[in-house]
């Protein structure tokens, strides 16, 4: 029988504290064991051969976690405790507006991600997911931890409605506009804001409120003659709050007159022209801008509203219809001396006329037409 022998190792303090972290293999002189008692070696490394760690316990915002390293070389083991993971919700978010402007195409915002004075890095210590970010209304950015950062951000934004835009402004009717507006993509309504200063001074401004199935607003109550200006914008109703896009481009338009006020403004263009003369000459049979004859004066001064008169007083008495004296109204005409001159009341109690060659073209109260002797009072407009 062969005879077996078992070898016995005397370790120092300092050796066994290697071999607590190191592999025992037990063999024997040729590499194989034989009989019931083994033969052990025991192998240390001089300078260990740690690679990859493997994490055994992951860290979380709350706890360390730890990771093993094995040498290579002699099986020792080496752990380490991980630090606690960082919290992106104490991040400071930037380079995420609070409002865009819809464009058509998905808005997907590049936010800066910064902790303290570190500027995070995206993809190694955060990834980035959107909302759909398409249409007008609300949208959604969401940055997530990574690596040694945990938890998430979600910052929204406002995605406005695209420019407004006026395709037409008119007013066929007395002292209406009507708004025709193009349709944008989104839109909940549209607001039109109008006024008669075009610089929309504040105080100024008037606004419509249209919704988005019509496009078309009719403004009522505005003053004839006068010219407004129109601008629209369109809105998005989030959560119960109405965002507004840009306006658009200006339109303006004069109003249309009442009929009133389509014989006021042709009255006072014919008592203007009539004040205009006082001064000018008498000239006989003259019909010229301060200087003219009676007839000829009257004839000038209906011509600025549109309407002819012959050149001659009492031919000019068959025209418009009789008032009275106490009726008379600015812009009439007054047919007097045996129908023999004419003359027109400016208002206020006064009348212009051709008086004579000596006198010319004079301004006078109408108590002066007793001593004319009125034959009859017209009513041209």
């Amino acid at each position: 029988m062969k005879e077996r022998t078992v070898v016995r190792t005397s370790l120092s303090i300092a050796t066994a504290l290697v071999i607590s972290l190191s592999t025992i293999t037990f063999a024997s002189a040729d590499n194989s064991i034989t009989g019931d008692t083994p033969t052990a070696a025991v192998t240390a490394c001089k300078s260990h051969s740690f690679g990859t760690a493997v994490i055994t316990k992951a860290a979380t915002l709350k706890s360390e976690g730890e990771r093993k390293y094995t040498c290579a070389e002699c099986g020792a083991v080496k752990t380490e405790s991980t630090a606690k993971l960082i919290d992106i919700k104490n991040a400071v978010i930037t380079n995420v507006s609070s409002r865009c402007t819809y464009t058509g195409k998905t808005i997907l915002p590049k936010p800066v991600v910064t902790i303290g004075s570190k500027e995070l890095v995206p993809g190694k210590d955060y990834t980035v997911t959107y909302g759909a970010n398409l249409k007008p209304g609300k949208g959604l950015v969401v940055i997530s931890g990574k690596g040694s950062y945990d938890g998430s951000v979600t910052k929204t934004f406002i995605i406005l409605p695209a420019k407004g835009n006026i395709s037409k402004v008119t007013s066929s009717k007395a002292a209406t506009a009507t708004v025709k507006i193009k349709k944008v993509t989104g839109a909940d309504g549209y607001r039109i804001a109008y006024s008669k200063n075009k610089n929309f001074k504040k105080g100024t401004v008037k606004y419509v409120t249209v919704k988005a199935s019509k496009l078309t607003a009719t403004i009522k109550k505005l003053t004839g003659g006068k010219v407004y200006y129109f601008k629209v914008q369109a809105y998005k109703t989030v959560s119960g709050k109405k965002f507004y896009g840009k306006f658009s481009k200006v339109k303006k338009i004069k109003i249309k007159q009442t009929a009133s006020q389509q014989r006021a403004a042709k009255i006072k263009k014919v008592c203007d022209y009539g004040v205009a003369n006082a001064g000018g000459a008498y000239v006989y049979c003259g019909s010229s801008f301060r200087a003219t004859d009676c007839s000829g004066l009257t004839m000038q001064c209906f011509a600025q509203a549109g309407i002819s008169l012959p050149h001659n007083a009492a031919a000019q008495a068959a025209y418009g219809k009789p008032v009275s004296y106490s009726n008379m109204q600015a812009g009439d005409l007054i047919i007097c001396c045996g129908y023999g001159h004419a003359a027109l009341y400016i208002g206020n109690g006064k009348f212009v006329h051709a008086s004579n060659p000596s006198k010319g073209i004079t301004i006078e109260p109408v108590s002066q037409l007793q001593y004319y002797g009125i034959n009859t009072i017209r009513r041209l407009i």
